[in-house]
């Protein structure tokens, strides 16, 4: 069985190949910004209950498939790049630069991209500087750290509020409705 307790920097060589079930989860997207890159995503049985015949391997195929990629990668950083009920995708990725996103807080990442910055909260871009454009998204979780993230990285003279569980953007200029994705003037 697959995914017990998380640890979140997960190298696997050949003398460490059964820990990667304890590989902690992380985009694509994510791990490319923190310098690595993809060498497979492999779909696994996390039940312990799938058949060989089956779409996602088991943890014998999977293991198997994982000792043929460290032959010719002999360290690689394994991750749950997504999961569901019964399955999860590993993804296996090298180190192949330096890494683009600072940590300024708990799962908080800032991330320098061309003309602006991204901070990243757990795998969602809760906040977008770009020129004169600020783009804000909670990815579907308004939750008080979120709120707080957002407030503590938003330029002066921006914040979000809620009142009776509804979210609002104050600028310097309005009060708007929070939507996910939203994009407002900074001036």
């Amino acid at each position: 069985m697959l995914v017990t307790g998380y640890i979140h920097n997960m190298k696997i060589t050949k003398d460490t190949i059964t820990k990667v079930f304890h590989a902690g989860k992380s985009s694509i997207e994510t791990m490319q910004y923190k310098g690595y890159e993809l060498i497979e995503e492999l779909f696994v049985d996390s039940s312990g209950l799938g058949g060989p015949n089956e779409p996602a391997d088991t943890t014998s195929q999977f293991i198997e498939k994982l000792e043929n990629i460290l032959i010719d990668n002999p360290s690689v950083t394994a991750k749950i790049t997504n999961a569901g009920q019964f399955q999860v995708y590993i993804g296996l990725f090298k180190k192949t630069g330096p890494s683009r996103c600072t940590k300024i807080a708990n799962n908080t990442f800032r991330i320098e991209i061309d003309g602006g910055y991204i901070i990243r909260l757990h795998d969602t871009d809760i906040l977008t500087v770009k020129g004169q454009l600020l783009t804000l998204d909670s990815g579907g979780y308004q939750t008080m750290t979120t709120k707080a993230r957002l407030n503590e990285y938003l330029p002066g003279g921006y914040q979000v509020n809620q009142k009776d569980y509804i979210w609002t953007v104050t600028t310097p200029a309005e009060t708007l409705d929070f939507v996910d994705g939203m994009a407002v003037n900074y001036v």
